[in-house]
């Protein structure tokens, strides 16, 4: 009873609860049910249940956020930050998600860069005597943006809508690599056009939304004329394969 007390409403509800079910299944000797119980106990404090839509997997690794900030100084990739910031730190030891800092992304166009009201949100209290937040700090009492240095930059003459990807289920780390085991952020892919086409090239599937599927389907293209462009880009009837890529291959798909 001193530990139901001790527990929040739902929680003492299910204990409580539990404790009955299990004393009743015991006198009638119903082990099954017994049974039955101890599996919902598991079930309801989390026990060997899949994680929700968008939480992905942690592995902390009891790193302190000291020892972050020194693996982000001595990283041997990616360039070297205002502020020694810690993927790996952030996402494994605190189980903090890409989306709390880079919200909204899966709506811009371009990527989200959280600011400095955002990390102040935390940093307020949290690791306050460490030497980089009280530079973070200072960033936010002068009315600073953070200096980052970019990791990724598409040339200008390159569009690459986030949104569209991200409606397609494109995981972050095909493009980004896995950023929640770095210490300090890399370039992971090329971002060359060959690497673009590469993954455009393969097959779609219906999760796609990046692609001319749906509008093939309300509107299929006409029978194009015999003997139309037999060597090229492309195909000669032009409805075999329409629409069957993962991603658009035109011109004006990146180029606009």
């Amino acid at each position: 009873m001193k530990l139901i007390l001790r527990l929040g409403g739902a929680a003492a509800f299910v204990v409580a609860l539990s404790a009955v079910l299990i004393g009743l299944s015991a006198r009638s000797g119903d082990a099954d049910a017994a049974a039955s119980v101890q599996a919902s106990e598991q079930e309801a404090a989390g026990v060997d249940q899949e994680l929700p839509p968008g939480i992905r997997p942690s592995n902390p690794t009891g790193q302190t956020a000291e020892e972050a900030i020194a693996a982000h100084m001595v990283a041997s990739e990616g360039p070297e930050q205002p502020i020694p910031f810690s993927h790996r730190f952030h996402s494994q030891e605190l189980q903090m998600q890409c989306e709390y800092c880079h919200g909204g992304t899966e709506e811009s166009v371009v990527a989200v860069i959280p600011p400095v009201e955002l990390c102040m949100g935390c940093h307020r209290i949290v690791g306050a005597q460490l030497e980089p937040i009280q530079r973070l700090q200072g960033y936010w009492e002068r009315g600073e943006p953070v200096p980052w240095v970019r990791v990724y930059k598409s040339p200008d003459f390159v569009q690459f809508p986030h949104r569209a990807h991200i409606r397609s289920q494109v995981e972050c780390e095909e493009c980004h690599g896995k950023v929640e085991e770095m210490d300090r952020v890399y370039q992971f892919s090329s971002l060359k056009m060959g690497w673009c086409l590469d993954c455009h090239w393969q097959a779609g599937e219906e999760t796609d939304v990046a692609t001319d599927r749906l509008l093939l389907e309300q509107f299929p293209p006409p029978p194009s004329p015999g003997g139309r462009q037999p060597h090229g880009l492309y195909p000669r009837d032009i409805e075999q394969q329409y629409a069957s890529n993962r991603g658009p291959i035109d011109c004006t798909a990146c180029h606009y």
